[in-house]
Formats: structure tokens, C-alpha cells, sequence
């Protein structure tokens, strides 16, 4: 359908070397939009690119760097516009957690997931936003988390960062609204990626997540699909400032 085509569009996806980055990235490449790839390590971006670009026939490419750094932030969001001519969509993704409640928390873990979680968000829309605003068209989406509506009791920060997410979406949403860019987000439970990986192989940990979920099983990437696609078109177009739960039902369960 028209209104879900991106081709002519431009796509930046942070954290985009593996995991939901990668998927969105597969996503809005397969729609038609040439799509880069931000991610701390250049071969690793690099190789999704690749692979990505293989599969879709889209132009894909990859690009190292820390969003977590604004000098970082403006040399690649500058790079990518003068390579691609243009940015029409940013999927502000890169994510980190650290799995301690408050006994084992450091402030170096504190830090480390605000600023990948939260800090790049607001840097990354800060230095896309003149180009979005003088071409009157843009779309964002940010990763969030159902952590960022529910407490989970193994994270005492990577809910906070979270709930950093779903307000700075609403925020933003209101700010650039008048220049024809949107704001939302996306909110996963748990799909298998390589952040939890490691926390997933416990079996008892798993079985706790499957138990907890009304639909007794883990998300699968692809099932992020069509709401990434949605609210990275034009389809969009009057939906702003919102986050959609994909989490098989977690947030609305009761007794």
C-alpha cells in the first residue's frame, strides 16, 4: 500500500547491528528506504548493513559511532545527510540494561544506561531536527520498553531510563509537531535479542517471563514489524506523542 511506502525516504536506526535495530532497519529497508546504520562498532554495522542491504535491494550502510556523546552524534548525523541527501526518519534505538536492584547498582551502571537509554534519544532528535524541520516532514520512534509503565524487580534503572523514553516521546511530540514530525514509540516485553540472551538462558528466568505473559511465550522480532512500518510512514501522519505496547498482553494483565 502507498501510504506504507518509503521509498524516496531516508531512515537513520541506531543501535542497528543486531537485535530490534536490526529488525527495524529490515524493515524500513524492505519498504523502500535507504537506511543507515548507527552502532558503536564499525564491523558489526557494517556486516547488518550488508546483509540487510543483500536481502532487501535497498541501499544500506553502516557507520560507527557513540550516541551517547554529542560531538559523536553531530560528525555521523552530518555525514549521513551529506552521503543520503536527506533524513526523513530516525528510530532512536541503541539500548543497554543493567540487570541489579538497589544493593548492587553502581553509579557507573546509572550512568551508562541513562545516557544510552535516555540521553541519546533527546541528542540524536536534537541534531535530526533541522533537517526534518526544513523539509516539513519527519518520523520518530522511539525504543521503549514495558519496564517504562510497570516495575520489574531485577532493574531498578533500566525502568527508569525507560520511563525516560515514553516521556521524552510525549515531550518531543509536542515540540516538533508544528514542523510535520512525529513522535512516538514502541514498547517490547521480552523478545530474545543479545542484550538479554545471557539472562534468557536461565531456564527458571525464562519459565518466570513465559509464566508472566498472557500469551506464554516470548515476542518474536518479526511481530515488531508492522508497528515500526506504521509509524515510520506516511500512514501515520496524525499519531503523535504515543506509545504502543507490543508485549503479548503483559501490561493488561490482572489477577
Amino acid at each position: 500500500m502507498e501510504l506504507f511506502n518509503n521509498k524516496g525516504k531516508t531512515a537513520i536506526v541506531t543501535g542497528g547491528g543486531s537485535g530490534i535495530g536490526k529488525t527495524a532497519a529490515h524493515t524500513l529497508a524492505e519498504s523502500g528506504a535507504s537506511v543507515a546504520l548507527i552502532g558503536r562498532t564499525a564491523e558489526k554495522v557494517e556486516k547488518a548493513a550488508a546483509e540487510i542491504s543483500e536481502a532487501t535491494g535497498s541501499e544500506v550502510k553502516g557507520y560507527s559511532g557513540d550516541v551517547t556523546n554529542t560531538s559523536d552524534i553531530e560528525r555521523v548525523v552530518k555525514t549521513i545527510n551529506n552521503d543520503f541527501g536527506q533524513i526523513d526518519i530516525l528510530v532512536n534505538n541503541a539500548g543497554t540494561a543493567a540487570f541489579k536492584d538497589i544493593n548492587s547498582l553502581t553509579e557507573d551502571d546509572w550512568d551508562t544506561v541513562m545516557n544510552t537509554n535516555a540521553k541519546s534519544i533527546f541528542f540524536m532528535t536534537q541534531a535530526v531536527a533541522p533537517y526534518m524541520k526544513e523539509q516539513s516532514y519527519g518520523r520518530i520512534i522511539n525504543t521503549a520498553s514495558v519496564a517504562g509503565e510497570v516495575s520489574l524487580s531485577f532493574s531498578s534503572v533500566y525502568g527508569t531510563s525507560k520511563a525516560a523514553a515514553i516521556h521524552q516521546t510525549k515531550q518531543l511530540a509536542l515540540e516538533l509537531a508544528p514542523y510535520n514530525i512525529t513522535v512516538n514509540a514502541i514498547s517490547p516485553w521480552f523478545f530474545k535479542t543479545d542484550l538479554n540472551e545471557e539472562a534468557l538462558a536461565d531456564d527458571s528466568f525464562r519459565s518466570a517471563i513465559e509464566d508472566r505473559s498472557p500469551m506464554k511465550r516470548l515476542g518474536q522480532l518479526e511481530e515488531l514489524q508492522s508497528s515500526i512500518l506504521y509509524l515510520a510512514s506516511s500512514g501515520s501522519s496524525y499519531v503523535s506523542g504515543q506509545n504502543i505496547f507490543i508485549d503479548g498482553g503483559m501490561t493488561s494483565y490482572g489477577l
